[in-house]
């Protein structure tokens, strides 16, 4: 016999993810062994992010044989790629770079 530890769910709470279970075609039980998955991978530092059902599989797809562990992981790594390459795009003003040259000529970079 499996552990098992049991949850109170008011109904109406019950009653909605029958209803989401449903929707995704899945057994009340699959729904919620996704649920828990889903909270064992979050934690204080992290947030979800949804993407298409079909963008995560193809994504798991790519990264079976890599070093990421997750759909989030590469997700992340992503994301923190596109936001390097965008504050590397972003352009300084004149007004901004000359407030920077006089910083550094205070301190002694510039004559």
């Amino acid at each position: 016999m499996q552990d098992r530890t049991t949850i109170q769910l008011s109904g109406e709470l019950r009653k909605e993810l029958r209803i989401l279970a449903a929707k995704r075609d899945l057994s009340y039980q699959e729904l919620l062994g996704h649920m828990i998955s889903v909270f064992k991978e979050l934690d204080k530092e992290k947030t979800i992010i949804s993407i298409p059902a079909l963008l995560a599989e193809n994504v798991r797809n790519k990264i079976e044989k890599t070093d990421f562990v997750s759909v989030s992981d590469f997700t992340t790594y992503l994301l923190r790629q596109m936001l390097a390459e965008t504050v590397k795009k972003e352009k300084i003003t004149e007004k901004d770079e000359q407030k920077i040259k006089n910083r550094l000529k205070a301190l002694g970079y510039f004559e």
